[in-house]
């Protein structure tokens, strides 16, 4: 059974009365949401889709947890915005000045990629709900059993609890009415927990009434338990660094019944997000990260949902950005295929059906992005020369058919991968033919002169090139080698390149005698 299914089965046996199935996920927009953010996103979309296929009415909310504090300054800004470190995301100006604050900054390039990915969720701005009172009671709550709240964090600490610590603990962190940020100590609180007195690091001191002061949020691994049961929800995964043993996930399951009364949902962790080429995980701080914005200027919607929804969620994966770029087509390529051939087993047609849940009427490209790219550039990326050139090696198309793989297979020649880029030398490479000794010269003559004889059919052009380098007639895969590597230096300057018998019946034969005569 594909796993989405498997959850959501799981979902349903858990919570059989439920009217409304409530899936959650969220991100802090500290930074730049990446790859690795997203897969909290679509794990949670593909088995919200998964109980919709069972008829099962589904929210989907996601929060933006933009009343968090910034940690850290992302590394590749500018570090003087360590001015605002401890204040609330939501309250500090965008760093590069367009979106108003820090967190609409961040959060509204990966809104809009999730828009073109398909994805519906219910967006909920944490900011707008801490500071609008809802969560209020719920605050006074766990003021109230402060004591029980700490009991359950040092369940799963290593170190002994003691009653100095437990009576001065508060799950609540205040951000300051004078300088604004976290930096804050609560000294007392009175009645029943709503009232709080406090210190802080600026040396103001001050109180709040969390009925009708809100600029207070209770700490994580409370607030998380509080929202599964203020928002009733059925459905959560959490990242590999909520997932450990004595994890976020683990203290929020027990904190949620000892405190609110509650029930948590069911949850299932999932692995780290890779690109390929790097090391270690991505991070908003560590501005190391790839994003979806620019991922879907790489890959179209459907095969970044593919690449999700083909892994089980706890096992890590890695994205391409490398060569493998065009083995990731091929391959979503060869599984459509098989899909829409009625070919596919149960889990092959669920992962098809995830993945191009953005594009209901989709049909894919018919050519294949090897064939894009070796001869994208021979054309000088003209597209309309490019559809011609195809047409006449026997891949027919439209522009229309093949524009958007052409433009975002062109977007990573140029912007990740130049060296893949192959163009015809401007003039012959009498250096390179100096080298080669007299039978592979007569290699370079024999195909020369045959090109110049006749005009080759695809067909023919590939026996050609196996006839050439024959040793008595039979073939040998060393000479083999050897051959196409002498032409490709003579044609494109290095020893590789795209198919040749295809490369060489679609360049202008002249061009290509122009480049052999010796």
């Amino acid at each position: 059974m594909y796993w989405a299914d498997e959850i959501a089965e799981q979902v349903i046996n858990t919570y059989p009365g439920a009217t409304v199935y409530t899936c959650a996920s969220g991100i802090s927009p500290s930074g730049e949401v990446h790859m690795g953010n997203l897969r909290e996103v679509v794990t949670t979309w593909f088995v919200v889709k998964a109980l919709r296929d069972r008829g099962k009415k589904v929210r989907f909310i996601f929060s933006w947890d933009n009343y968090d504090r910034l940690r850290k300054v992302p590394a590749d800004l500018d570090q003087d915005l360590n001015k605002y470190v401890g204040m609330p995301l939501d309250k500090i100006p965008d760093p590069f000045g367009c979106h108003g604050t820090w967190a609409k900054h961040f959060q509204q390039p990966f809104i809009d990629a999730l828009a073109e990915l398909g994805v519906e969720v219910e967006h909920l701005f944490q900011a707008d709900r801490y500071t609008s009172g809802l969560y209020a009671d719920k605050m006074i709550e766990a003021v109230e059993k402060r004591k029980q709240v700490y009991d359950v964090l040092m369940s799963f600490k290593t170190q002994e609890a003691n009653d100095a610590d437990r009576d001065a603990f508060y799950p609540v962190q205040i951000y300051c009415d004078h300088c604004g940020k976290d930096t804050t100590h609560i000294t007392a609180d009175h009645e029943n927990g709503a009232v709080l007195d406090y210190e802080c690091k600026c040396g103001h001191k001050g109180s709040i009434d969390l009925r009708t002061q809100h600029n207070a949020k209770l700490m994580w691994k409370v607030d998380w338990p509080m929202r599964w049961t203020f928002e009733g929800v059925n459905f959560e995964p959490g990242g590999k660094d909520h997932s450990t043993e004595g994890g976020s996930a683990q203290v929020a399951t027990k904190m949620v019944s000892a405190i609110y009364g509650g029930r948590a949902p069911v949850y299932r962790g999932y692995e780290f997000v890779g690109i390929k080429g790097t090391s270690g995980k991505m991070s908003s701080s560590k501005g190391n990260v790839m994003t979806p914005q620019k991922m879907l200027k790489v890959y179209s919607p459907e095969i970044v949902l593919w690449l999700y929804t083909r892994f089980l969620p706890e096992k890590q994966f890695d994205i391409s950005l490398d060569e493998e770029v065009l083995r990731v087509y091929h391959e979503f390529d060869r599984m459509y295929a098989q899909y829409k051939a009625g070919e596919g087993d149960e889990v092959v047609n669920r992962i098809m059906e995830m993945a191009l849940s953005c594009r209901p009427n989709f049909v894919n490209c018919p050519v294949s992005a090897q064939n894009i790219a070796a001869f994208a550039p021979i054309v000088n990326f003209d597209l309309d020369m490019l559809v011609a050139l195809l047409n006449k090696i026997g891949d027919t198309c439209t522009r229309e058919q093949i524009e958007e793989r052409f433009n975002k297979i062109s977007y990573w020649l140029k912007n990740y991968s130049p060296e893949s880029i192959s163009n015809l030398l401007e003039s012959k490479n009498t250096e390179y033919y100096a080298t080669l000794n007299d039978e592979e010269k007569g290699w370079i003559c024999t195909l020369k002169d045959s090109i110049k004889a006749k005009d080759y059919t695809i067909e023919e052009m590939q026996a050609l090139l196996y006839e050439i380098p024959k040793l008595n007639g039979e073939q040998d895969k060393a000479r083999q080698k050897r051959f196409f590597e002498v032409v490709y230096n003579l044609l494109l300057g290095k020893s590789k390149g795209p198919r040749l018998y295809l490369f060489l019946a679609a360049v202008n034969k002249q061009d290509i005698i122009n480049l052999l005569d010796f």
